[in-house]
């Protein structure tokens, strides 16, 4: 077994555990009852709870950091997919990053400064993972990089985010928001069996 087949094999498990990971989360969060004030940061968790959560999600987006730095060593990629895709891996830093903060946040009014500028840093950052999924998806699909019809996830994941989660999370922090952002999640369980099986070939 070489070192590029392993790193590929480790990079899909970790993608499907992440995916896993955040479904679970998700659907932990759609079966909470709400607690506080929706307009505090922290709804609908109580405050321990929420700042487990917050840490969990900072795990959850640097595994799929990694599962994507596994993506970008597949065979036949071109330097706008490893780009692309590394691109994508900062996206997901940032948003880990925010989420770090956000454990800190308990309480903070949501019209607050800091709490406008940290969801403007979830809005960069998910873009950031976002659209050049959806450009690294391109030309995985066009390349047929990925086994079968995985070599759609990647692009998937990308329109999910900007044409999905972005327009619910718009509407507020809510089941609409946490029910897509559950969704979104399942894309990454798809990419780490896509990548999984082409490695193989």
């Amino acid at each position: 077994m070489n070192k590029k087949f392993s790193f590929l094999q480790s990079a899909s498990r970790i993608l499907i555990f992440a995916g896993v990971f955040s479904v679970a989360i998700g659907i932990f969060t759609l079966a909470y009852p709400p607690s506080g004030d929706n307009t505090v940061w922290g709804y609908p968790f109580r405050p321990v709870t929420h700042v487990v959560v917050s840490i969990l999600l900072v795990i959850s987006h640097l595994l799929k950091a990694y599962g994507f730095v596994g993506l970008s060593r597949l065979n036949g990629t071109t330097r706008v997919i490893r780009w692309s895709l590394l691109v994508a891996v900062f996206g997901f830093t940032v948003v880990a990053i925010c989420e770090g903060i956000s454990a800190t946040f308990v309480g903070v009014p949501m019209d607050s400064p800091a709490a406008v500028n940290l969801n403007n840093g979830y809005g960069a950052g998910s873009m950031l993972l976002a659209i050049p999924s959806m450009i690294a998806g391109i030309a995985i699909i066009r390349r047929r990089l990925l086994d079968g019809f995985g070599r759609w996830s990647v692009f998937l994941s990308g329109a999910f985010m900007v044409f999905v989660v972005t327009p619910a999370l718009f509407v507020g922090r809510d089941w609409p928001a946490y029910l897509a952002l559950t969704g979104w999640s399942i894309f990454y369980i798809w990419i780490g069996v896509a990548l999984g099986r082409t490695a193989k070939n």
